[in-house]
């Protein structure tokens, strides 16, 4: 809802006499008021811990102001763009309130817009492994959550106590750690400029090395199926054959023109997040024959391509994460060589991963600010209209990032890139 104040006036000749006085920036005589949209928080979206606030704000000459008020109470002033924030939600523990946003001009002029948002009062958190470092990815097995850390390697948690995760053992690899697929026993470390690392968890406590393979280029995702390890390297997809882990080779790859990020593989396709061109389909039917099956290049908004960082297939749809603009793009793959664009939702800030469960699908991103880290729950019940359910923020310390995000049984798996490890409790999906 929008609302507008300024002075009264009477008379279409005086309007017209002070509109041209306005034109010559004249204050006194300015009648116009300020335009203004909420762009962050949602209508009736429910968020913890902080909430990303994101206004745009014009006006004839110049806008002087913007408040933001919760319930009444001043939450934010901005006397100056970008109107962007994070206000924490500490001492707002109602399950529904109105943020209200009121933006002047220097003659007093004002417009004002509100929306109904709703406040989980309560820590959906429920444990975490928090220590410094740069984490990328987390991998959920059993009782074990497996993270990988560029300057430490990988970490195996014990989850086996959700609200008191406690480390098992870990395995400091001689790259820069980005990427983790478990399967087998085996832990699959894409591990930068170091490539493959392929490392014996049977063990919890004592992983040790089984294998390893010297990729090209700079290893950053890993997906591993059957007896291959798909590995998305820098300008390329290299295909591993692990069968025997203790001794990896090369069985296939395919280059492309730009950096591959992240890889997913479903059936007879492997699906590349290719950062600044979008989706890359490949043909892995003949692992040691791949061939490009298809591809969608999109654009945003502001004519400028996306940075495609995360990828999840889940029957006919890919679901594509956005770092640059924060939009979670659904495919339609039903045809792999013409992949189409089914729907999308800007999750905002930079959305680093997507994880798909069931009908939800899971957004984690660092927010608008870039002063938090969290994820977003979206419905894809209709893969065309992906529907925002709930929003989760953390910023302690001031500096996160959420990376990568797992989710198994009731629980989400999010990984910070400077913290670790948060379990949030997601049995409350409706």
């Amino acid at each position: 809802m929008i609302k507008r104040g300024g002075l009264p006036l009477r008379g279409r000749l005086t309007l017209a006499l002070l509109a041209t006085l306005a034109l010559y920036r004249c204050d006194l005589f300015d009648i116009f008021p300020p335009e203004i949209e909420i762009v962050f928080p949602e209508e009736d979206v429910a968020y913890f811990g902080s909430l990303p606030c994101l206004v745009k704000a014009s006006d004839n000459r110049k806008v002087d102001k913007v408040e933001v008020s919760i319930d009444g109470d001043r939450a934010h002033l901005f006397i100056e763009e970008p109107f962007v924030t994070e206000i924490s939600l500490s001492g707002h523990d109602g399950m529904e309130a109105t943020f209200k946003v009121v933006a002047y001009d220097h003659a007093g002029n004002w417009v004002e817009a509100e929306r109904n948002i709703a406040i989980i009062p309560s820590s959906p958190i429920v444990g975490s492994y928090t220590t410094p470092g740069y984490y990328e990815d987390v991998f959920v097995l059993g009782n074990y959550a497996y993270i990988v850390d560029q300057g430490s390697g990988l970490h195996i948690i014990d989850v086996s106590n959700p609200a008191s995760p406690t480390l098992a053992g870990s395995y400091n690899t001689p790259g820069y750690a980005c990427g983790v697929s478990v399967s087998g026993g085996y832990a699959y470390v894409a591990d930068g400029l170091s490539g493959l690392q392929v490392i014996d968890v049977s063990n919890p406590a004592g992983p040790t090395l089984a294998g390893t393979y010297n990729t090209p280029g700079d290893a950053e995702g890993v997906f591993v199926s059957g007896s291959y390890a798909y590995v998305a390297d820098l300008g390329s997809l290299q295909i591993i054959n692990v069968s025997n882990p203790t001794s990896p080779f090369l069985a296939g790859s395919y280059s492309m023109l730009s950096h591959a990020r992240d890889v997913f593989v479903d059936s007879e396709y492997a699906y590349v997040a290719r950062s600044l061109n979008g989706l890359v389909i490949i043909n892995i039917s003949d692992p040691a024959n791949p061939i490009l099956a298809g591809s969608y290049e999109y654009i945003n908004y502001n004519g400028f391509q996306q940075g495609v960082e995360g990828v999840y297939v889940s029957g006919s749809y890919a679901y594509v994460a956005d770092d640059v603009n924060g939009y979670l793009q659904v495919i339609n793959i039903s045809n792999p060589a013409n992949p189409i664009l089914a729907g999308s939702y800007r999750a905002g800030g930079s959305a680093n991963g997507v994880f798909i469960s069931g009908s939800y699908a899971f957004v984690v991103y660092q927010t608008e600010a870039f002063n938090a880290g969290g994820f977003k729950i979206f419905s894809v019940r209709n893969p065309a209209t992906p529907t925002l359910i709930n929003s989760y923020n953390y910023n302690s310390p001031s500096s996160c990032s959420g990376e990568s995000i797992f989710v198994s049984d009731n629980y989400a798996y999010v990984v910070d890139y400077y913290t670790g490890l948060r379990i949030f409790d997601i049995s409350g999906l409706p």
